[in-house]
């Protein structure tokens, strides 16, 4: 709609766009009329309003009745100098919860909407002046209720999440020094291992030398602890040598003495003579190792 059509229905500062077969509502002309602080919407085939119309905070009193609104803009709360409100004959079945910040509102007119129950007890009938005032300030303190409730469960919903945010992070906390005492407990670990080889080769090395220094002088003294025990063995050897000499001396001596008298046996007459020889060399090997 041309903003020249506009000024021409202006008024003072009521500007009438009533039965106009608006669709949609021209924001940008309105916005370039302030002094139109009074506007009649009614009787045309708006069925929402864009953001954008809150833009028009000038706007003193406003007519939407007999309509097609399904619903109001959320952000209608800036509209801060509003005091008329006319929306009879709607579709509307809610209102916005930013009503409650319309401080000015003295007249509200919801008849002929499909309000909800609640909304309409709010209400109340609106069948005359001082009943369109009633509703205006119920409707602002009832949203005014309901925005605090809402604002209520908001921060009860934001405390559940930073409480469940908190519970998390001390998990995570949790779990991170745990990680950290079993990386410790690891490097502990480790350490002790470490440290267990350390003193282990430590003690293979001390242990070798003594070993070495307890064998050397056996190695060194061995010689002499060989040419004792040799010693002492060949004194051994040598008594038991000297004993069977002995033992066979005498049963040489027996034999020789007993083939003496039994002349007659063959073998004494035959192995006298051998035994002689042995006796005479038995003798001189015990006199041999006697002489020693």
């Amino acid at each position: 709609m041309p903003k020249e059509t506009l000024r021409d229905k202006l008024d003072g500062n009521e500007l009438d766009l009533s039965i106009s077969n608006l669709t949609v509502v021209p924001v940008k002309e309105l916005a370039a009329l302030p002094k139109a602080t009074r506007l009649d919407l009614s009787c045309n085939q708006l069925t929402s309003l864009p953001d954008a119309f809150c833009t028009l905070t000038h706007l003193v009193k406003v007519d939407l009745s007999k309509n097609a609104l399904t619903a109001l803009p959320g952000n209608i709360g800036t509209l801060q100098k509003l005091q008329h409100l006319d929306l009879l004959g709607n579709q509307l079945t809610s209102l916005p919860v930013g009503i409650c910040y319309l401080k000015n509102l003295k007249w509200l007119d919801v008849k002929d909407n499909p309000l909800n129950e609640r909304l309409k007890s709010v209400a109340g009938d609106c069948l005359d002046e001082r009943q369109c005032r009633q509703c205006a300030k119920s409707m602002v303190d009832y949203m005014k209720q309901v925005e605090s409730e809402m604002e209520r469960q908001k921060q009860k919903r934001l405390q559940e999440e930073r409480e469940l945010e908190a519970a998390r992070k001390v998990e995570q906390e949790k779990d991170k020094q745990k990680k950290k005492a079993e990386k410790l407990a690891e490097k502990q670990r480790r350490k002790r291992q470490f440290e267990e080889a350390k003193a282990l080769k430590i003690s293979e090395e001390e242990q070798e030398p003594a070993e070495d220094h307890i064998r050397s002088p056996v190695e060194v003294n061995g010689k002499a602890y060989e040419e004792v025990a040799q010693g002492s063995g060949g004194v051994s050897c040598c008594g038991v040598f000297l004993t069977l000499l002995v033992a066979m001396m005498a049963m040489l001596t027996g034999l020789y003495f007993y083939c003496e008298s039994q002349k007659e046996v063959l073998m004494c007459r035959q192995g006298r003579n051998y035994l002689l020889d042995y006796y005479d060399v038995v003798r001189g090997l015990v006199h041999h190792y006697m002489d020693k």
